[in-house]
């Protein structure tokens, strides 16, 4: 009797916890629901409100106004956040402690310096985006927002910013350069009284291109002139049935003192990348005074970073890759002939949807070996992605790199930098180090002595400074 009656409890204290997880998880299905309705409302809110000021923003700027000096008229103010820490006091201490390699690093003492003086961005995760580059000497420093915002610095002023007034807004005749994210400046590059800047332009309606300014570097105002432009655009609706403005590269650097190097993306209608008469998914060199270019490579996607080593006569770029892929590779002596990087044939990455037609997958077949097709192999692939972006020298010898990772995820080796070793023959990665610092890495510049490197963290719209310790 006494153990039926146990069995009898025990069986409905089970039917009791069976029921209370089934209402468990439909309480918890509900509120997930709820919660994903709550952001998409958000979100659908914030792109009605970037929208509204887009358009404030254009009218503004028929009558010779700006939006931004409502903010702040004259300056680009950052407030310290903290200052002439190590290393290890900034990223997380366990990862910290497994990477023991890293000593190159921890020879900075690091600084960082935040502003709400930015309003607009370039990733629906960034509170800001610019881009920096140093100039007098390597003693002050120029900044340029997404919209195309110039102000300028003494690095022993970091807090304040000086707006520079420009004809930039002459140039851009679309207003998604403004509220749609990802539209705007690419990059920016300074070399000697020069600065140049590359953004997405409309060439006709819905089809848009690469193209760069240049002007006389004049903290007063900066007139800028047509430098260069590719030779068509992309179509929004294109033949691969797929826009992406994200996929544009736009990387500016200097291969010698007569020539740039360009990086271009291929905007998501892959097969112009293999398309030698196309600009499109190509690193191009451009020469400063004719203005002519060539083609170094093609076959990339989005080539997000970019260095040329004159001492050793070589190109390391990185490129985002689809779900997956994002690549650093190494093209040695690059202009003696055009190399073939692969894009859309071979990639170490995935489509991100599984529907295309066949005649898409024909175009990008994504191949999971580049030599077997004929293809340069990247030297380091990423998968999952770490959403990669600028590549700068950091060693003297052009043998150690810092590389910047933008993403949302710390366990995907995102939001943060990685450090790479190349072997004697600069051939390939003999060591490779992450460093998770939360934020998502826009752009690095690194001075001529390699004693200061600054990154510009979108995640909080900030200035990260590292001093080399004396």
């Amino acid at each position: 009797m006494i153990k039926a009656i146990k069995k009898t409890i025990n069986i409905i204290i089970l039917v009791f916890l069976i029921v209370l997880l089934f209402v468990g998880f439909f309480a918890n299905k509900k509120n997930s629901y709820s919660k994903k309705n709550e952001i998409k409302n958000l979100s659908n809110q914030l792109n009605i409100r970037n929208r509204q000021i887009a358009k404030i923003q254009k009218n503004l700027l028929k009558n010779g106004k700006n939006i931004n000096d409502l903010i702040n008229k004259k300056n680009i103010r950052f407030k310290k956040t903290f200052e002439n820490l190590k290393l290890y006091e900034i990223v997380d201490k366990n990862s910290f402690l497994k990477e023991k390699k890293n000593i190159l690093l921890n020879q900075y003492l690091i600084s960082k310096f935040s502003t709400s003086d930015i309003l607009f961005n370039g990733n629906i995760n960034a509170a800001g985006t610019a881009y920096v580059d140093f100039f007098n000497d390597d003693r002050s420093l120029l900044l340029t927002t997404y919209d195309g915002v110039f102000a300028f610095s003494n690095l022993k002023n970091i807090n304040n910013f000086n707006k520079i007034k420009s004809n930039i807004d002459k140039f851009v005749n679309y207003e998604e350069f403004y509220f749609d994210s990802q539209y705007g400046v690419k990059d920016i590059f300074i070399n000697k009284d020069l600065i140049y800047v590359s953004f997405i332009y409309e060439e006709k309606k819905q089809c848009y291109g690469l193209k760069i300014l240049n002007a006389q570097l004049n903290i007063k105002f900066l007139n800028f002139k047509e430098f260069f432009q590719t030779s068509s655009c992309v179509k929004k609706n294109n033949n691969h049935g797929f826009w992406a403005h994200q996929g544009a590269g736009g990387r500016i650097i200097l291969s010698d003192e007569d020539n740039i190097l360009f990086s271009t993306g291929e905007f998501r209608n892959r097969p112009v990348a293999q398309k030698i008469n196309s600009d499109f998914g190509k690193i191009i060199e451009i020469n400063i005074e004719s203005k002519k270019k060539k083609i170094v490579s093609i076959g990339h996607r989005n080539p997000q970073g970019l260095f040329y080593s004159r001492k050793h006569n070589f190109i390391i770029s990185t490129e985002h890759g689809p779900k997956g892929g994002d690549e650093i590779n190494l093209n040695h002596r690059p202009f003696d002939k055009i190399k073939n990087f692969g894009w859309p044939i071979a990639s170490y990455g995935e489509h991100y949807h599984k529907n295309y037609s066949e005649k898409i997958l024909s175009d990008a077949p994504l191949n999971k070996n580049h030599k077997k097709y004929g293809f340069i192999e990247p030297i380091k692939y990423f998968t999952p992605s770490i959403g990669i972006s600028e590549v700068k020298s950091i060693s003297k010898n052009d043998d150690t790199f810092l590389i910047g990772a933008m993403g949302n995820e710390i366990k995907d080796k995102d939001l943060g930098l990685h450090l790479i070793e190349l072997d004697e023959k600069l051939k390939k990665i003999k060591n490779s180090v992450y460093l998770p610092i939360n934020e998502r890495v826009r752009d690095i510049v690194v001075s001529k002595n390699k004693d200061i490197i600054i990154l510009f963290l979108e995640t909080t719209s900030s200035l990260l400074i590292l001093n080399k310790i004396k």
